[in-house]
């Protein structure tokens, strides 16, 4: 790879790198996707800036997967796509915890309002608030 290819690759993976962790630090992404994705950020960019690892990785991938210099954009076109995935995977489980929450309090308002002690869950019927 050319030094300009590869200043570019670098600079890409570090805008990919600085939005992940903008993600994770607004809570939008899981720390867990964000510590995959710079993992593996991080470790392309290692392979691609030390030129025996990129001939290594070369002739050992050209072997498998003979592909031109198209497969990389759609590789970064799945990366992206994979990540605005997570994203909204980790915006709906927040708002779901959050909605567990809110529904856990309010029970247990109604309960503390109703009743005093509570009743054994075979004795309960329907929930508070609405019907099945």
């Amino acid at each position: 790879m050319t030094t300009a290819g590869v200043v570019l690759v670098d600079v890409v993976s570090v805008a990919v790198l600085i939005w992940i962790l903008n993600l994770v630090r607004r809570g939008l992404l899981y720390v867990g996707y964000g510590v995959l994705f710079v993992g593996v950020l991080l470790l392309s960019m290692v392979a691609v800036s030390v030129p025996p690892l990129t001939n290594l990785l070369s002739a050992g991938l050209a072997t498998f997967f003979p592909v031109g210099g198209a497969a990389v954009l759609g590789f970064a076109f799945v990366l992206v796509l994979l990540v605005y995935i997570l994203t909204q995977t980790s915006i709906l489980s927040n708002r779901l915890a959050a909605l567990v929450q809110d529904l856990a309090l309010s029970q247990a308002k109604t309960r503390s309002e109703s009743d005093s002690t509570p009743k054994p869950l075979a004795e309960v019927r329907e929930l508070p608030g609405g019907s099945e």
